[in-house]
C-alpha cells in the first residue's frame, strides 16, 4: 500500500470506528504532532484521540482531498459528530459539530514520524454553543 492509502486506512478505523490499531502501527514510537496549541507525542494523541472518540462517540471524519509528494502526505479532512460525552469541562449538549482541516504527515521507514495540523476548533467550539475568546 502507498502511504496515503496506509492514512485513509488508518484514519478510518481510527477516527470513526475507534479502533486504534491500525494508527498505532502507523506512528513511529517517536512520533510527534504539531499544532498551533503545541506539540504532542504519541502516547498523548492517541490519548486525545480516544477522549475525541468519548466525547463524540458517532465521530465520522471524511478525507475530501488526499496528495502525496515523496514521503509527504497532505490530507484536508472534514470530521462531524454529536457531542455525547464529556468534552474540555463542557457539559453534554447533544448538538452536532463539523470542524474541518488539514494534516501534513512525514514519513520515514514506513511510519509517520511527524504531522503537522492545522484546524477550526473555532467552528467546533461554535457548533457548541460555546465561545472561546483565546480563539480569536
Amino acid at each position: 500500500m502507498t502511504h496515503k492509502e496506509n492514512v485513509v486506512a488508518a484514519w478510518h478505523h481510527a477516527w470513526n470506528d475507534g479502533d486504534l490499531t491500525g494508527l498505532e502501527a502507523l506512528l513511529a514510537p517517536d512520533y510527534r504532532r504539531h499544532s498551533r496549541t503545541g506539540t504532542a507525542d504519541r502516547r498523548e494523541f492517541l490519548a486525545a484521540l480516544e477522549a475525541t472518540r468519548v466525547a463524540f462517540p458517532d465521530l465520522r471524519t471524511h478525507v475530501e482531498h488526499l496528495a502525496e509528494d515523496g514521503d509527504l502526505v497532505a490530507v484536508n479532512w472534514r470530521s462531524e459528530g454529536t457531542h455525547l460525552g464529556p468534552f474540555h469541562e463542557l457539559p453534554v449538549t447533544r448538538r452536532r459539530i463539523t470542524t474541518s482541516g488539514m494534516t501534513f504527515a512525514r514519513f520515514a521507514g514506513g511510519q509517520v514520524q511527524e504531522e503537522w495540523v492545522s484546524w477550526e476548533s473555532g467552528d467546533l467550539f461554535a457548533n457548541l454553543g460555546v465561545v472561546n475568546l483565546w480563539e480569536y
